[in-house]
Order: structure tokens, then C-alpha cells, then sequence
């Protein structure tokens, strides 16, 4: 009996406390291929392949492979679409994450063009500000971010490492209550007293 409660202390200590998440997000753009890895306290528990593809009916996507299993993230803005982004980010269980940190380095190159190099190089400047903007609204994080120009080889490189808290009891309340809205509500006949 004493361990029962022992475990189930545990468990809902589990289930309650903030867990801190890494992600690390490395793609090379001209190379088309890059990773992707998941840590929790520090150790890692996911690492896959990842490379964008251009497909027949005209939509972008971004290509996950993790041993035989290959997923598809498709990028537009469709909420309708049930594996693109904005579907995803309208999943109720992201509104409890907390993104605590973003580090992102942009390495960017062509060789014997430095007026490329220096626009595209700007370009990520204003889009990641832009992105970073958004989180900045919503969330108390710590940004750190470096761009680096390179003027001697052709190089698209982004790296992104960022540390997220999840609670997995604000989870678990949050698809709870989306699934019971979701619910039609059945309506009790009400009997018409007889006078």
C-alpha cells in the first residue's frame, strides 16, 4: 500500500510540474536537408531527418524520417487541412505550452555575390523578427539570435535551438474541454404537466 502511494505521488508530481523541452532545428536550404531533435532534461529522445518537398498537386511540404516512418507537414495556412501548420498550431494542447527560450543562427552565403548575400541575409533578419515578434507578445522569453554572412561559398544555413515548458495536467484539461465542446449537447424532452 505504501508503495501504491509512493507511485502515485510520484505520477501526479510528474503530471503537474513544468517539463523543459529542447528542440534543435538545423536545415541547410541549399542542400535541402537538415534535422530535427528532441530533448527533455537535456537527453535526447527523438532525432529525425528532415528535407522539403514540391509535390505534384502543388504543395509544399516539409518532410520528417525518423528510421522507416516518414511524415508530412504540409505548409500553408488551411486550418481545414488536417497536417498543415496552422491545423496544428489551432491544437488546443499548444495553447499551454510556454516557449522560455529561442536561439536562432542564420548562416548565409553565394559565392562572389556579397549583394545576395547581404539581401537574402536581411531578409531572414525581417522575417525572424517579424515571427519573433508574435512569441514576444505572448510569451516572457529570451531571444538570442546571430546572422552570419559568408562570401566565399554557396551556404543557406538555419539553426534553430529553442527550450519549451509543458505541463502535461494543462494538457490533458485542455483537450478535455475541447473534446466536450465538440460534443453535440443531447436536450432532455421536458414532460408538459397535465392540469
Amino acid at each position: 500500500m505504501l508503495v501504491f502511494f509512493a507511485v502515485l505521488i510520484l505520477a501526479l508530481t510528474l503530471v503537474v510540474i513544468h517539463i523543459r523541452v529542447g528542440v534543435n532545428f538545423y536545415l541547410d536550404l541549399f542542400g535541402n536537408d537538415g534535422f530535427i531533435k528532441i530533448y527533455i532534461f537535456g537527453i535526447r529522445v527523438f532525432k529525425a531527418a528532415v528535407h522539403f518537398e514540391h509535390s505534384a498537386s502543388n504543395t509544399n511540404n516539409l518532410i520528417i524520417e525518423h528510421g522507416k516512418k516518414t511524415g508530412k507537414i504540409h505548409l500553408n495556412t488551411d486550418t481545414k487541412d488536417k497536417k498543415s501548420i496552422a491545423a496544428m498550431m489551432k491544437n488546443p494542447a499548444f495553447s499551454n505550452v510556454l516557449v522560455q527560450k529561442v536561439s536562432a543562427h542564420f548562416t548565409v552565403g553565394r559565392t562572389n555575390d556579397s549583394f545576395f548575400t547581404v539581401a537574402l541575409l536581411q531578409t531572414f533578419r525581417v522575417l525572424f523578427y517579424a515571427v519573433m515578434a508574435v512569441i514576444k507578445c505572448r510569451y516572457d522569453v529570451k531571444i538570442t539570435e546571430s546572422f552570419t554572412p559568408i562570401y566565399n561559398r554557396d551556404v543557406l544555413q538555419v539553426d534553430f535551438i529553442g527550450i519549451i515548458g509543458i505541463s502535461i495536467a494543462d494538457i490533458i484539461v485542455s483537450l478535455a474541454g475541447s473534446k466536450l465542446k465538440k460534443q453535440p449537447r443531447k436536450l432532455k424532452k421536458q414532460e408538459v404537466a397535465k392540469i
